[in-house]
């Protein structure tokens, strides 16, 4: 694994530019993609720790370590190849690309993990280097070796930027003979019969994966120099494919070779291994060095690029974003990195480095795979890349990511992926909004048409009814809170809420509907009421409201209850009364919440109801007894009237219908399992002093339900009308009452059959 040269370009775009306006060189596929990516492949594990691997691992495990992050780098590289022939990548590679498609807040939460990977990338490759130092003057010790290295390597970066770009065909070269002389060399060629680890205490498979697998990583860097191929959706799949072949097979072939021609204790016990079997062992050292070296001082340039893109986006301090000089260096950004890159080289050494860089290279694999995969899956117009590759490619490479992190060890897989969850949602906290569209809403709008598709064509279930509350609030910037609290406590997290308003034609301004939309969606989301907003056209009120009534909705998503305030306009009351029956007649229930008693709560407020609700029997309807009482129950469930208790109220006219009534609501409830409350009051006259009584025995209570009837067949509104305004001139002085009419053709008994886990009542 290694940062090199021609990445550099990519992390600096204004040198590039500058550049650029004299002349704007384009490279091909070998010089442009796989010279870098071999370089990157070449580095500090093959030349220190592949022959302890084999030695430890045998000859079959670790061909199979190989093949298996060969395997895991290949899909990768091809998902960042379609997705970097789809969009110019910016600066910040990988973290540009997450961010992207996913989203700022995921972007970010793997964007930080990625940017301490290239960090303690640079510490990996100094110590590294400082190994092979050490073994040649031991008398220097490893961490000032390191020390002095990470200094030196620091001053060249701010220095001189242009050094990496002027050595990379001679390291290449050097990495080429030093490739040479190690398989000229080996002379004694040994027979080991075991083909199994050395010993019983040698590490385990997936201990030796994550000790191998750095070596095949920072080879996404490739994405970022989409821009300057001549020909990028062939360069970059052909380059990076080319590329991670050739490694594979020279890992094999070294492999075996070390196998055939080193006893598998010196293996072990010799990180130096290649190096004393080759024929020339400065070419290998030289090998070393140049591998170590160029990688550490394009970590240096690369990692800043990382840390100022985040803090360009917001998501870190923008003090890491400032540049300075001439070629406008992030130093800041560049001074955290060598101090990241400081600790890891005082505190670490390739063993301990290796397995993190590990986990932290699986994580950033599985999002990149996952936002390509994604991006396919959706099918976005946006979506076209010169380099396509079918979304379940990239999927299986986010899915052995992910089994390659629990198997390497479960524990620190988890805390990792904790981490990066905690990232997320600190950063969802803080609303950063990016300047950029992701594909979030595309994956919200695949997955829920593939819902309400299955929903469609499920025959519905009355034991799964929830819910789907259409509330008429009026005028936009007039939402009564009463309403509001009753609905969102109601369906909030357990069904649908939608509110509609109404404006007048003359009225209809497209930019302030827009914002008056937006001033409702924000206020929603700041008070944490998740809810539907539609804005509608409509000459009047009523008339919005039919329209609505008869034709919102889609598929199975549509509306079973209206919810509404009262009216106390007496020349709309009959077009408000044609609004109720068409709501009966569709089959929707209602229910009227007076907008003028006082709420028990604000619609925000958490904190706990104080009173009973109170469900008023209804001689004449069954069915509204029922729909109440579901109500009461969904009610109840939200956490702020957890402490209410529920009471289930009738009034009859003496003892012998008293003794009956109780039997029936006895059986109700242990039928349902319901725990509710039952209070029987006997009045010689029910009818006439009904009312008196409710208002004695409720006054106290938090919220009362009472049955309505629906105009009967043939009845004239006018006389309906009577009925109705009777009910909210009787119930003034009450506390909140809200009138439920029950429509729906849905078995309500069903919906009150509680499956055991939930619990009573």
């Amino acid at each position: 694994m290694s940062f090199t040269v021609d990445q550099i370009k990519a992390f600096q775009p204004s040198m590039v530019e500058e550049a650029s306006i004299e002349q704007k060189t384009k490279f091909g596929t070998f010089f442009g993609i796989y010279v870098p990516s071999i370089l990157m492949m070449f580095g500090v594990i093959i030349f220190l720790r592949l022959g302890w691997i084999v030695g430890s691992a045998g000859l079959y495990s670790t061909l199979t370590i190989i093949t298996l992050a060969s395997v895991i780098t290949l899909i990768t590289i091809l998902s960042m190849s379609a997705a970097a022939t789809n969009i110019k990548v910016g600066k910040g590679g990988a973290y540009y690309m997450i961010s992207r498609a996913l989203g700022i807040e995921v972007g970010s939460a793997i964007g930080l993990p990625l940017f301490l990977k290239q960090s303690i990338s640079i510490s990996f490759c100094t110590v590294g280097f400082a190994e092979s130092f050490h073994s040649l003057y031991p008398q220097f010790s490893l961490p000032a070796i390191g020390v002095a290295t990470l200094a030196v390597l620091t001053l060249l970066a701010y220095v001189s930027t242009n050094f990496a770009l002027k050595i990379q065909m001679a390291i290449f070269v050097i990495i080429i003979a030093s490739l040479y002389s190690l398989f000229a060399g080996g002379s004694e060629m040994l027979e080991n019969y075991s083909y199994t680890p050395v010993s019983d205490s040698s590490p385990s498979f997936w201990g030796i994966f994550a000790m191998f697998f750095p070596a095949l990583t920072g080879i996404e860097s490739s994405a970022s120099l989409s821009g300057d191929l001549k020909n990028p959706s062939r360069s970059l799949p052909l380059g990076t494919i080319t590329a991670v072949l050739t490694a594979y097979f020279v890992y094999m072939a070294i492999s075996i070779f070390l196998f055939q021609s080193v006893s598998l204790e010196r293996l072990v016990s010799d990180p130096l291994v290649i190096q004393h079997v080759a024929k020339f062992e400065s070419l290998i050292i030289l090998g070393i060095w140049g591998a170590t070296l160029s990688s550490a001082i394009g970590g240096l340039l690369g990692a800043p690029r990382t840390l100022q893109a985040l803090a360009e986006d917001g998501i870190v301090p923008k003090v890491f974003a400032k540049e300075y000089g001439t070629y406008r260096e992030p130093r800041i950004a560049t001074a955290l990195t060598v101090a990241l890159a400081l600790i890891g080289v005082c505190f670490g050494s390739i063993n301990v480095i290796a397995p993190l860089l590990t986990m932290i290279c699986l994580i950033c694999y599985a999002m990149l795979n996952l936002a390509t995969g994604l991006e396919d899956l959706m099918a976005n117009p946006s979506w076209r890349p010169t380099f396509p590759l079918p979304w379940i490619i990239s999927l299986t490479g986010t899915v052995l990511c992910v089994i390659a992190m629990l198997m390497i060890n479960s524990g620190a897989a988890i805390l990792a992926l904790g981490m990066v969850l905690a990232i997320y949602m600190a950063l969802k906290r803080q609303r950063i909004h990016s300047k950029w569209d992701d594909i979030r809403y595309g994956i919200l709008a695949f997955f829920s048409r593939f819902a309400i598709y299955r929903l469609a064509c499920a025959v519905p279930s009355s034991r799964s009814w929830r819910p789907h509350f259409l509330v008429f609030t009026g005028k936009p910037s007039s939402v009564s809170d009463h309403i509001l609290s009753f609905s969102t406590a109601i369906t909030q997290t357990k069904g649908f809420l939608t509110m509609a308003s109404f404006f007048a034609p003359e009225q209809a301004n497209h930019e302030q509907i827009a914002e008056l939309d937006h001033t409702i969606k924000t206020l929603l989301k700041h008070h944490k009421i998740e809810a539907l907003v539609t804005l509608n056209q409509a000459k009047t009120v009523t008339s919005g409201m039919k329209q609505m009534i008869a034709h919102y909705g889609i598929g199975p998503l549509t509306p079973n209850t209206i919810v509404c305030g009262g009216t106390s306009q007496e020349e709309n009351l009959i077009n408000y009364l044609e609004v109720i029956r068409l709501a009966h007649r569709r089959g929707r229930n209602v229910v009227i919440v007076n907008e003028e008693q006082k709420s028990s709560q604000h619609p925000t407020s958490r904190s706990p109801i104080k009173g009973d609700i109170h469900i008023w029997w209804d001689d004449h309807s069954q069915r509204n007894c029922e729909l109440m009482t579901v109500f009461a129950y969904m009610l109840r469930k939200n956490p702020a009237w957890r402490r209410t208790r529920i009471c289930l109220v009738s009034v009859v006219s003496d003892e012998s219908v008293r003794v009956q009534r109780l039997q029936e609501f006895q059986e109700l409830i242990k039928r349902n399992r319901l725990k509710i409350e039952t209070s029987i009051l006997v009045s010689p006259n029910p009818e006439q002093e009904r009312f008196g009584i409710m208002k004695s025995f409720s006054m106290d209570a938090a919220m009362v339900f009472l049955g309505m009837r629906p105009p009967f067949e043939g009845e004239l509104l006018e006389e309906y009308a009577t009925y109705f305004q009777s009910l909210p001139q009787k119930s003034a002085e009450f506390p909140p009452v809200a009138l439920v009419m029950s429509a729906e053709q849905t078995n309500l008994q069903e919906v009150l059959q509680l499956d055991p886990i939930d619990g009573e009542l």
